[in-house]
């Protein structure tokens, strides 16, 4: 399982890197990136080969990928046309009730 560092680049949880060691750190410090295909191509070709040959890593993006596309699924709602103008008009208020 992973964890996130403060820039939310994902992290290997503390003592688990997949059992083999800094070719999973790797792998899994670029599993978002690379989950959303936004790794150069060099760097995508890494990951994909490493994930070839490591089993642990394959599910950890398995699962990633997974929750991707369930999140892609269940935020397909549209915002109520006209929830702009109630945040709007909350804010105004906000805004002027604290001026002094």
């Amino acid at each position: 399982m992973t964890g996130w560092d403060a820039a939310g680049t994902s992290t290997p949880a503390a003592g688990d890197a997949g059992g083999c060691g800094p070719e999973c750190e790797q792998a899994l410090g670029r599993l978002f990136a690379y989950v959303d295909r936004e790794l150069e191509p060099r760097d995508a070709e890494e990951v994909r080969q490493h994930i070839e040959d490591c089993r642990p890593c394959l599910d950890e993006i398995a699962v990633e990928t997974m929750l991707k596309d369930l999140v892609k699924r269940c935020c397909q709602d549209k915002a109520p046309a006209d929830l702009r103008v109630k945040i709007h008009a909350q804010l105004t208020t906000l805004r002027v009730t604290r001026t002094p």
